[in-house]
């Protein structure tokens, strides 16, 4: 699988072996959710690889162990 993620994008495996994205600013020290208006280039792209990357999971995954997953 590995190989497989890197050959389609090294990015997309960079996506998967990394957690997943969440674009934050931080105020007085302390971590907080940017808004959709605040997302700049950077964090879209992060959020589209990380989008990529579960797609990409989930087309390889019987129909059971998709539903298994999501049913978490």
């Amino acid at each position: 699988m590995i190989i497989y993620l890197q050959s389609i994008d090294f990015d997309l495996w960079l996506s998967v072996e990394n957690r997943s994205h969440r674009p934050i600013k931080i105020e007085k020290g302390i971590e907080i959710p940017k808004t959709r208006s605040e997302y700049t280039d950077n964090d879209k792209k992060l959020l589209y690889m990380d989008t990529k990357a579960i797609n990409t999971l989930y087309y390889v995954l019987s129909r059971s162990e998709i539903n298994r997953i999501i049913s978490c």
